[in-house]
């Protein structure tokens, strides 16, 4: 698991990379409540580095999102990769948390660009 720092239209967004799972959750911690510990207003996790995430990783979302909602901060979560993103469905994270298709969409709270809930229905026809 490795990560970095940058900026999107002036929000900060935490890239994962690597796989979140029980081996790794505890190394990304303290970087995600350093983060969260900050002056912004919004933190944009993004994804799409991710190649995976057991219930440990998702369980971390789950509990970053109710630490940045303590602090006074949105989480938005941004390009998953389709593994991430059917771990998170499976869960039931995709109805409860913010997760857009783009970290761009994420840093502009494009609700356009906001995943659904449920999977997209595909016209046959």
């Amino acid at each position: 698991m490795t990560w970095s720092r940058y900026e999107v239209r002036g929000v900060a967004v935490l890239a994962l990379t690597g796989k979140l799972c029980a081996a790794t959750v505890l190394t990304v911690e303290p970087e995600v409540a350093w983060l969260l510990a900050g002056e912004r207003p919004v933190l944009v996790m993004d994804l799409a580095g991710l190649e995976t995430c057991d219930s440990a990783g998702l369980a971390m979302l789950d509990a970053c999102d109710r630490a940045a909602t303590t602090a006074g901060i949105e989480l938005r979560l941004a390009a998953p990769t389709h593994p991430v993103s059917e771990a998170l469905r499976a869960r039931g994270l995709i109805s409860r948390l913010r997760i857009f298709g783009s970290v761009d969409g994420a840093a502009r709270a494009d609700a356009l660009d906001l995943l659904p809930a449920t999977h997209p229905v595909v016209d046959p026809g």
